[in-house]
């Protein structure tokens, strides 16, 4: 526990923290130099004050996107309203510099700091070849151009411009056209208010009175609906029944009448002319009862399956079942069938001593 602390590896780090500040003392005393040791020539230009406003000590110039050199110094020219701006150039790219050389301020990246530019620019309808400038002369043209921040806010500042007047005249608009409108449909609105509001009542009472109609309305038609029901149901049962009744009455009556027929077609060798006419007549009669007969049985399918449909059809029913039965009573009522039907015996026969001379006594 008495044994002194020692640190490992102190040695070490500060030898290697003594080696980094060595190499960096070395990099920085060889660019310093070497920037020293750079030769400059020195350029001039004049410029107006609100140009020179954006330049500062160190800025950059540029010749073809290189940089060559930096503005070196500001001073104002005497007895002139100009700014005089030195510009070291280095002596390797000082060759560039001529007769036609223009310089332009202008910023980096559109928005960047300010720049100096020199380019080459022909004048017009200059022949003679360019002659380089010599250290110490004045680069006598500037394009002068407005700043590209200053071209921007004032573009920005006419945009603003021509929003506000849109806006004021689309204000002005909604004033002269939009404004009537919205007051005219308010009026419009306030008197439907004041319409709804005086005819409600009375909307009320009347929605009542139909809503009270309809619910006796309804009653009064389910009560209609089943009393026809009833009616219907039971004159169509009365009526079958009876078509039924007359279907068999009429049925047995034709029976009867051709059993009668061929009785008396066995029995009628010596009938006269008006027997055998009133026979066929009763064949044919025969043959349409049955007829009529076949016809009621279709007609009663039919008022089954329409009975609901057409009311009217058990009234041409009973008609027709009503002829059938007085037709049958017709034919039950012919002399000649009664005759036949109350005859209980056989003629008696003449005996051949009765008749004499084609008489009988």
């Amino acid at each position: 526990m008495n044994e002194p602390y020692r640190l490992r590896y102190v040695n070490q780090i500060v030898g290697v923290f003594l080696i980094v500040v060595f190499i960096l003392s070395i990099v920085i005393s060889v660019r310093f130099t070497s920037g020293l040791a750079v030769k400059k020539d020195l350029f001039y230009i004049h410029v107006p004050e609100d140009m020179a406003a954006q330049l500062r000590t160190g800025t950059e110039v540029i010749i073809l996107g290189e940089t060559v050199g930096q503005v070196d110094a500001l001073d104002y020219v005497v007895d002139d309203d100009l700014v005089r701006v030195t510009l070291a150039i280095n002596s390797k790219q000082s060759d560039q510099i001529t007769t036609e050389s223009e310089v332009t301020l202008d910023r980096k990246y559109g928005v960047g700091p300010a720049v100096v530019r020199i380019r080459r620019n022909r004048p017009e309808g200059q022949t003679d070849p360019p002659k380089r400038l010599l250290p110490g002369q004045t680069i006598t043209r500037i394009q002068e151009q407005d700043d590209q921040v200053d071209r921007m806010a004032g573009e920005i500042e006419a945009a603003g411009n021509s929003i506000d007047n849109a806006a004021r005249q689309l204000q002005k608009s909604l004033g002269e056209s939009i404004d009537p409108a919205f007051r005219t449909t308010e009026e419009t609105f306030e008197s439907l208010r004041l319409t709804s509001d005086a005819i409600r009542p009375e909307a009320v009472q009347t929605l009542a009175q139909l809503r009270e109609t309809t619910e006796n309305l309804e009653s009064e038609l389910t009560r209609l609906a089943r009393r026809v029901d009833q009616l219907v149901d039971g004159d169509i049962r009365t009526t079958i029944q009876r078509i039924q009744d007359s279907a068999t009455a009429a049925t047995d009556a034709a029976e009867s009448v051709e059993t009668l027929a061929a009785n008396i077609d066995a029995k009628s060798d010596k009938a006269n002319a008006d027997v055998a006419t009133t026979l066929a007549t009763l064949r044919e009669t025969a043959r349409l009862i049955q007829r009529l007969t076949n016809e009621t049985r279709e007609i009663v399918t039919i008022v089954r399956g329409e009975a609901e449909e057409l009311p009217g059809t058990t009234q041409r029913v009973n008609d027709t079942v009503e002829d059938t039965q007085e037709l049958v009573g017709d034919i039950q009522d012919h002399w000649l069938l009664r005759r036949y039907r109350e005859r209980k015996s056989p003629t008696q026969q003449l005996s051949p001593s009765a008749v004499r001379g084609g008489g009988v006594r």
